[in-house]
């Protein structure tokens, strides 16, 4: 077995997707099966879930997992990385038939109450509400058969990740729970739902919880991003979990690489223990906001903010991987990427019922003769 390339989640992991998708993680670029065509243990033992496996064993990228490659040719977090030490030391020897589950990663629709201006309708049901498109949600009696699974391996799971769409308004969670009473609950949200007036979020209270939040920029541009989402009820939020374990989730791109000094001291105010950066590569709707895709100009300022951040936020959580995106960022500036953004901001002023073009203007005002609008 090579250990350059080798990863956990296919002998460990089940990614539900809300279309009844099955991976063995969120990076995975192939479906194993889906749960409305096919039984769980089918799936799990199935060609290509076995094929993967295999490409693990014998030292080789599977072309499922070519996500993860390329973020760790870019020096970007992958999601492979996760844990892979620890399950090494604990399994000797396996086969590409071998599956013990250990690590749920569920989403169980895409119901949500916001559309993110770079998500779509695959996380989101306003999203597809907005487009005129319907994603097949899982059906009742695989979604029985699931339930079945993880009540017959209730032994084994030791990590729960609940996401979605919007975890907290998936009536399933609840079932979960009393499934799973005792275990380690680590839950994306983007947190626009009144805490204190939730079952799943009261259930998750006395449960041994990590709270990942999805956000990156504060205030107006927030609301901005987060579409829908209202920034009085987010830090209402954020406040009473303040005693809680808190991660941030954040996506490094045009709408917060200008202003994470901002981000970062409301981070700090509210004792964030950690980090996580994402680097947009692609995106349902917008592709024309990842940094390094920037125009020239902004790409300059981009790095200059980054050394900014680096130098002054050097002790927080997160400059690491900020740190090797700086890298790339630097070689990327010999690159000539003409890029208009008027054209992405047109498109999703669309599906919106204002001026996202004007509106963004407004709040970031400062790039707007460099993005040649």
């Amino acid at each position: 077995m090579m250990d350059n390339n080798f990863c956990q989640l296919p002998f460990t992991s089940i990614f539900l997707g809300p279309d009844g998708g099955i991976k063995p993680c969120c990076s995975s670029r192939m479906n194993l099966g889906n749960l409305n065509e096919q039984s769980i243990d089918e799936i799990l033992q199935g060609e290509i879930a076995t094929s993967i496996r295999d490409s693990i064993i014998e030292g080789t990228w599977h072309k499922a997992c070519g996500q993860c490659k390329e973020q760790e040719i870019r020096g970007v977090r992958s999601e492979r990385l996760s844990g892979k030490n620890n399950f090494m030391l604990k399994h000797k020897s396996i086969s590409k038939n071998y599956f013990k589950l250990e690590r749920l990663d569920l989403r169980w629709s895409n119901i949500c109450n916001l559309s993110c201006i770079y998500c779509y309708e695959y996380f989101s049901s306003k999203w597809a509400q907005l487009k005129g498109i319907k994603v097949n949600n899982l059906k009742d009696v695989n979604e029985n058969g699931l339930f079945s699974l993880i009540e017959l391996h209730k032994d084994s799971v030791e990590t729960i990740m609940l996401l979605g769409g919007e975890p907290l308004l998936q009536k399933q969670n609840l079932d979960l729970v009393n499934i799973l009473p005792d275990k380690n609950y680590y839950i994306l949200t983007n947190l626009c739902v009144d805490l204190l007036n939730n079952p799943i979020a009261e259930k998750l209270m006395e449960k041994h919880i990590t709270w990942g939040i999805s956000f990156e920029t504060i205030g107006p541009k927030f609301e901005f991003v987060r579409h829908g989402g209202k920034w009085e009820v987010f830090d209402k939020n954020i406040k009473y979990l303040q005693t809680r374990a808190l991660e941030a989730h954040s996506l490094y791109s045009l709408y917060s690489a200008f202003n994470l000094d901002e981000f970062y001291d409301y981070i700090l105010q509210n004792n964030f223990k950690e980090v996580h950066w994402g680097f947009l590569m692609y995106s349902g709707l917008n592709n024309r906001a990842e940094v390094s895709n920037l125009p020239h100009k902004l790409r300059e300022l981009a790095c200059s903010h980054l050394e900014y951040i680096i130098k002054n936020y050097s002790e927080a959580p997160g400059i690491a991987d900020l740190t090797n995106y700086y890298n790339i960022m630097v070689n990327s500036l010999g690159a000539n990427n003409p890029n208009n953004f008027q054209d992405e901001l047109g498109k999703i002023q669309d599906y919106f019922s204002v001026s996202k073009i004007d509106k963004f203007l407004e709040l970031w005002p400062n790039l707007s003769t460099l993005l040649k609008v």
